[in-house]
């Protein structure tokens, strides 16, 4: 199982779209059968934190599980927003 994190710029528009499929076609070339994404703004999570009732329906992937990101202790928002900021710098 692999999960993956996309900031939604990555996957926007029809050029977003034809990457992400690209990308999908390998992992079937590659014989890998289970892939998870999670694609939200850190800016977003953060706004679920301070409004949680706008985000009730906001769904995210943690270390092997799905939950609602506004259901989870503040900690762990805190855990996955840091690791939603982080960016590889090529």
């Amino acid at each position: 199982m692999l999960n993956i994190k996309f900031d939604p710029s990555a996957v926007e528009g029809q050029e977003g779209l034809n990457r992400l499929v690209n990308y999908l076609k390998t992992f079937i070339d590659l014989g890998l059968y289970h892939v998870q994404f999670n694609v939200v703004k850190a800016d977003t999570l953060r706004d679920a934190q301070a409004h949680p009732e706008n985000y009730k329906s906001l769904l995210i992937r943690v270390a092997g599980y799905s939950a609602y990101f506004v259901e989870l202790c503040r900690e762990l928002q805190e855990d996955i927003i840091h690791r939603t900021e982080h960016k590889v710098i090529n």
